[in-house]
């Protein structure tokens, strides 16, 4: 007997309606698992591919950087994307639902140049932070706010100085005066002044300064570099990729510490005159961070002159603000005036007095620094080394052993304010300092 039965139209939907949902609950599970396969796929390939970082610049510098270019000269986006798909065909070989990568792409990366070296500076800033530990921070700026105010003050007070070191006015007076009382029109090149050469500053200051500045200042026992390198090349001079898709830029916390952190790292990892770096292009990569030059003795003598500069306006302010130095320069002023026969010029004849004894205290100040002593930024009177009486013998002073200083800021300390001042307005020396990066430890 054969049994008979029936469904409804109702029951007919409700059950076609539960195998759809059924089914379609599986399917979501499905891609679900698929997504989460592919996800992990991912992260999995973008380890490996990051566990291909350069390993000179992690060791050398403490940065992490993946070689885009893979050693060559072009940034070769195919052969990541290649790499990132061979990591997740590994991973998906075990997927049960049979997951597989039809195709891979980079929808953003970013370049160590982007936004002005800001991951560069940002990597930097946090070793920095993490060898000092937050009260060295706090102290560290706090000193750098108030030393790199007074050296700004100083440059800025220092060409203005050196706009008034006119000797060609010094120079027309006496011509004038000569032409009235013999009606001689020229002066032979080796007439003499009314005060021997040998003992007028003004003379002595244009004899100093025809001479090599480096000469005056680098002691006789220190050798410096010969090191030469084809700046053209270094990516500062060139034109830069840009990332894709990065718009990060600069953090908005970014500010006077990390610049600050920045810095100390620069101070640590580079070398300098003090301290050269044996390896690479160039061995005083500080001075190429803050000059730019295209040999060690070329921006040697930039940051040399910067100091000078520097050293003169605090040396011309410690004599114009002393009541024994100005009347001692206001007496030979007098004196220089009165026998060239211009009285007149005397006033001229005392700023320049007061500029050569700024200038020759201030080569001695170089001097100490380069030889490995300390210069306070402001002098007081017992620090103060030479004399007016000993102006006249400054190039043999200059012959003697230096480095005694042990009061203010050593050679390195002076850099740290340039530096500082430096990062203030550009990006430039972030780009230099990777320059050295590249062309010490990473150029094959």
């Amino acid at each position: 007997m054969k049994a008979k039965g029936s469904i409804t139209i109702m029951l007919c939907l409700t059950l076609t309606i539960m195998t759809a949902l059924v089914a379609a609950g599986f399917r979501s599970v499905q891609n679900a698992s698929a997504r989460a396969v592919a996800a992990g796929g991912a992260d999995a390939a973008l380890y490996s591919l990051f566990g291909e970082y350069d390993r000179d610049l992690l060791e050398h510098y403490e940065l992490f950087f993946l070689d885009g270019a893979y050693g060559g000269n072009r940034m070769k986006l195919g052969k990541i994307t290649d790499r990132i798909t061979y990591g997740m065909e590994k991973v998906l070989e075990t997927d049960l639902m049979k997951t597989s990568v039809k195709q891979c792409g980079l929808t953003a990366y970013c370049l160590a140049t982007d936004s002005g070296g800001e991951s560069f500076k940002r990597q930097a800033a946090a070793w920095t932070r993490d060898s000092l530990g937050s009260q060295a921070v706090s102290r560290l700026l706090k000193q750098a706010k108030g030393d790199s105010e007074t050296v700004r003050v100083l440059e800025e007070k220092g060409e203005k100085l050196r706009e008034r070191e006119d000797l060609e006015e010094y120079d027309r007076m006496l011509e004038e005066y000569q032409e009235a009382e013999t009606g001689e029109t020229e002066r032979a090149e080796d007439e003499t002044m009314p005060i021997p050469g040998d003992e007028n500053p003004i003379e002595i200051l244009r004899k100093v300064k025809k001479m090599g500045v480096l000469g005056l200042v680098v002691p006789d026992s220190g050798d410096i570099s010969e090191k030469q390198a084809e700046v053209s090349e270094f990516l500062s001079r060139r034109s830069l990729n840009q990332g894709l898709g990065n718009s990060r830029g600069r953090p908005e916390d970014a500010g006077v510490s990390e610049t600050l952190l920045y810095q100390e790292y620069v101070l640590k990892k580079m070398g300098n005159y003090s301290e050269p770096c044996r390896e690479g292009d160039l061995s005083y990569q500080l001075e190429y961070i803050l000059a730019g030059q295209d040999s060690d003795q070329e921006n040697l003598r930039k940051v040399v002159q910067r100091l000078l500069l520097i050293r003169e306006a605090a040396n011309y302010a410690a004599i114009y603000t002393d009541p024994v130095k100005r009347g001692q320069a206001a007496t030979l002023g007098l004196t220089l005036a009165s026998a060239a026969g211009i009285p007149a010029g005397q006033q001229l004849a005392e700023t320049l007095v007061i500029l050569c004894w700024a200038y020759g205290e201030s080569l001695l100040d170089v001097r100490d620094l380069l030889a490995g002593g300390r210069v306070p930024l402001v002098k007081s009177q017992g620090q103060w080394k030479l004399s007016l009486n000993n102006l006249p013998h400054i190039l043999e002073l200059l012959r003697e052993e230096g480095g005694t200083g042990t009061e203010g800021m050593e050679y390195q300390g002076y850099l740290r304010v340039l530096l500082y001042l430096s990062l203030e307005k550009e990006d430039t020396e972030v780009y230099r300092c990777m320059d050295t990066v590249s062309y010490t430890h990473l150029r094959a």
